[in-house]
């Protein structure tokens, strides 16, 4: 048997976690609030942590006055639990964070789902692969070609888009599945490997 303590605590927990499995019990709900208490504490240290490397020290060390542009802004979320009757001051930052975090979301998407995907499409056709992923990717957009009627052609081609989709839905849950395993598998060494070792 291990004589780490940290492999017992994790150990434990991990049995208590899994105890769910049976039914909801005081030992999961124990590693329950310990897991968001956990999780809440270390938010706070990394908040702390942020402030003092990103506010206080360019602030002092440097003299980087323009920190505090995003320190009262952050502040200013705070305001609402001082004073109510100044509760529409947290407008004036939330308007911030969702007009940056749109247009960073919407940069990202057009260049993950769109440039990046046209990009990958574009290609030589020097090999079977290259081949396959042209015809896998017209005939994915002649199944939603909905224009006009349909030619023989275009009702081929929307067909086999259909089963190119069905396989790409099955291989993303199939890579979901095997995460999820291998997360399984990982706790399972850890019970029956390094806590007590009956797995060699």
């Amino acid at each position: 048997m291990s004589t780490d303590p940290g492999v017992w605590v994790a150990s434990i927990l991990t049995i208590f976690v899994y105890s769910y499995l049976y039914k909801e019990n005081l030992f999961y709900q124990l590693t329950e609030h310990l897991y968001v208490g956990v999780a809440a504490g270390y938010t706070v240290v990394i908040a702390y942590s942020n402030l003092k490397s990103s506010v206080w020290q360019p602030l002092t060390a440097k003299g980087d006055y323009l920190v505090l542009v995003p320190t009262i802004l952050g502040l200013m979320l705070f305001v609402p639990f001082i004073s109510n009757s100044l509760k529409w001051v947290k407008r004036i930052p939330i308007a911030v964070i969702i007009g940056i975090g749109t247009a960073l979301t919407l940069r990202a998407t057009v260049i993950a789902q769109f440039t990046a995907q046209l990009k990958a499409s574009i290609t030589t056709l020097t090999s079977i692969d290259s081949v396959f992923v042209l015809v896998g990717t017209l005939a994915t957009l002649s199944y939603f070609f909905f224009t006009f009627k349909q030619n023989p052609v275009l009702k081929a081609g929307s067909e086999i888009g259909k089963w190119v989709i069905m396989v790409t839905f099955g291989a993303a849950f199939g890579n979901g599945i095997m995460g999820r395993i291998s997360l399984l598998i990982d706790r399972i060494l850890l019970v029956f490997q390094k806590w007590i070792p009956l797995i060699k």
